[in-house]
């Protein structure tokens, strides 16, 4: 959705009292979409232009647009360039929705410049422009190929389009409702819808983050199902190999030495038969029955691990399409809760990757990972690493863990002052210290967990050797998911 060039010019209009207002404050909220803080006669204002594709618009705002992560580039300059000038006035120019702000300043900063807004939707951009008409910034990369938009450039405005949708051609109905009892009624209700289609974008954002991987987690139990049944599909031979071992522990003495069959009479409902019985000429004939009765045990004592694995995934299954479900219908404040149940059933999203490392900065010495609630994990890399995480790294409220009398890692959960873990970090955390230890695998193991406060380094001792005091010791029952689900989340994707 895109301001039209009929509703852009009524916007100006009311803007006009503005006119005047000194620049406080720029902020760049996205590549193309920035706000000015403005002081005046007519009181403090936000003005705010986006020429983000689908959430193109100008207008005066009461509410400020959440910061990024990082600034953009454009921002810097813009600062510079129009902190501290004066609004002269705002005019829509000729061409497609062209809408130009004039800022005054002292000759020492180089006389007066623009602000021109090209608010065209996908192709839109904010470019400075100085008094001699040439381009010193532009908020993001030319997308015109008919222009020649670049820094240093004449700017050069779009020609006029046909009569159609964004000229005042074939204007309908007007789409917003001024609100009464604000100070620009037209501003306030542009803010209003596009705060809400804001919203929706959000909110589909939210789910389709959320329904990805748990789609890709049925596609995982999808196949795992079809190779259990593949496994499954092996016990009919199975009956086949005990009904062989059956018969030749009756005529065992009928197998000679070296043979590779021997000819057996099998006693069915119909009467005698003659069989004949495969056989390993390398081996005895107690050799060859046993070979029958343990091939014969290792599939049927794996059918039934296969059964049990077959329906722990079908449940499984079943939750990850319900889940699905609820997030198809969920709303925006469903969506934290819908996300810990996907991560419980290893089907979270992967956290974003973290910014490369350079070349010459050197790497952390531990692994990053979140436990089922949300806290910080770190687990470290190796015996040395161990010893900065622990000594360096860790604060004294920190949790600290390691599995009990065994060689492994050390574990830190971060904790606020004075804060106790919750029951599911600190199982969480426990796994990871088994994991990164010489018990992984194990179905049980001992974890001992203290404040960090509490772990001390003999002087003179190995890399990695600690003492520590105070620790409480857990009993773990080892629960391969929920490893699973660690693993798979941790953050810069290390795996292991």
């Amino acid at each position: 959705m895109s301001l039209t060039a009929r509703e852009l010019a009524q916007v100006v209009a009311e803007l006009a009292p503005l006119a005047g207002a000194y620049v406080e404050a720029v902020r760049a909220h996205a590549e193309r979409a920035l706000t000015l803080s403005l002081r005046g006669r007519a009181g403090d204002a936000l003005l705010l232009l986006s020429a983000e594709p689908d959430v193109t618009r100008l207008h005066a705002a009461r509410r400020r647009p959440p910061q990024p992560d990082a600034p953009y580039a454009v921002q810097a300059v813009l600062r510079r360039e129009l902190e501290g000038a004066r609004l002269a006035g705002l005019e829509t120019l000729p061409g497609d929705r062209v809408v130009a702000l004039s800022f005054e300043r002292a000759p020492a900063r180089g006389g007066p410049v623009r602000l021109v807004a090209e608010l065209t939707g996908r192709h839109g951009n904010l470019f400075l422009v100085d008094a001699a008409g040439i381009i010193r910034a532009a908020a993001a990369r030319n997308l015109s190929q008919r222009r020649d938009l670049a820094v240093g450039r004449p700017y050069q405005p779009p020609s006029l389009p046909p009569a159609g949708p964004g000229s005042d051609a074939g204007q309908g109905a007007p789409r917003f409702a001024p609100v009464p009892g604000t100070p620009f009624p037209l501003s306030a209700a542009i803010e209003d819808a596009y705060l809400a289609r804001e919203e929706e974008r959000r909110l589909a954002e939210g789910r389709r983050r959320l329904r990805e991987p748990v789609r890709a987690a049925l596609a995982r139990a999808g196949r795992a199902l079809a190779k259990l049944a593949d496994e499954a599909a092996r016990v009919p031979a199975a009956e086949a190999d005990r009904r062989a071992a059956d018969l030749l522990k009756t005529h065992l003495r009928a197998v000679r030495r070296g043979a590779t069959e021997v000819a057996v009479t099998e006693w069915t409902e119909e009467g005698p038969r003659e069989v004949r019985v495969a056989v390993d000429p390398a081996l005895t004939p107690q050799a060859n029955l046993e070979r029958y009765y343990r091939r014969y045990r290792r599939i049927v004592e794996s059918a039934a691990r296969v059964e049990a694995r077959a329906a722990e995934v079908r449940a499984r299954e079943a939750a990850l399409r319900a889940l699905l479900g609820r997030i198809d219908a969920a709303g925006a404040a469903d969506l934290p809760r819908l996300e810990r149940e996907a991560r419980r059933l290893a089907a979270g999203p992967r956290p974003a990757a973290p910014p490369r490392r350079k070349r010459d900065e050197p790497a952390l010495p531990y692994r990053t990972f979140r436990s089922l609630s949300g806290a910080t994990i770190l687990v470290g890399r190796g015996a040395a690493e161990n010893d900065a995480l622990t000594l360096r790294v860790a604060r004294g409220n920190d949790l600290w863990l390691h599995a009990r009398g065994l060689p492994g890692a050390h574990v830190v959960v971060r904790l606020d002052k004075a804060k106790a873990p919750d029951a599911e970090t600190l199982v969480d955390a426990a796994h990871l210290a088994v994991h990164f230890s010489d018990a992984r695998g194990a179905p049980q193991a001992d974890v001992a967990y203290t404040r960090a406060r509490f772990v001390k380094k003999p002087k003179g001792s190995a890399p990695g050797a600690v003492t520590y005091s105070q620790e409480k010791v857990l009993l773990l029952r080892t629960e391969p998911g929920r490893v699973e689900r660690l693993l798979a989340e941790e953050e810069g994707g290390q795996g292991g």
